[in-house]
């Protein structure tokens, strides 16, 4: 079972890359307008949908992977590991949340300009957030 477990720890995590290249999808997303934006920040949507999907299946293969290990690692190492997580999952909500308000004033002919500089923001904190979790997770004796 716990090959099965790091295959799909490995390939969820795989999946939360797309958080890395999400500032620079964005701020392609902010150079657009009309119904060219509303596309492709459809497509972003979906992207952050898939990815909030990976983190929840990283997050409950990284706890059955930890429950088999022995010995276990550091406790410093998975309160960090799960706080890194929490705070990609926060910001991933925000970024959706942003992101409909984003296609809702573009339908309506309003300003985009502040939900993309917003989305911007927030995906600049989860991707660094991921590049910190992964650095963590793979290196988990820089925090034993």
């Amino acid at each position: 079972m716990y090959p099965v477990m790091i295959f799909l720890h490995v390939i969820s995590a795989l999946l939360l890359g797309a958080y890395v290249m999400f500032p620079f999808l964005v701020g392609r997303a902010a150079t657009l307008s009309g119904a060219a934006q509303e596309s492709f920040v459809g497509v972003i949507a979906k992207i952050n949908r898939i990815g909030q999907f990976s983190l929840i299946v990283t997050f409950l293969t990284g706890g059955a992977m930890i429950s088999q290990v022995d010995p276990k690692p550091s406790v410093l190492w998975m309160i960090s590991s799960i706080v890194l997580l929490l705070i990609v999952g926060a910001i991933t909500g925000m970024i959706g949340g942003r992101i409909k308000k984003l296609i809702a004033n573009s339908k309506a002919g309003k300003s985009t300009a502040s939900d993309a500089a917003k989305i911007k923001t927030f995906s600049w904190i989860a991707a660094i957030a991921v590049i910190v979790a992964v650095l963590i997770m793979t290196n988990p004796q820089l925090l034993s």
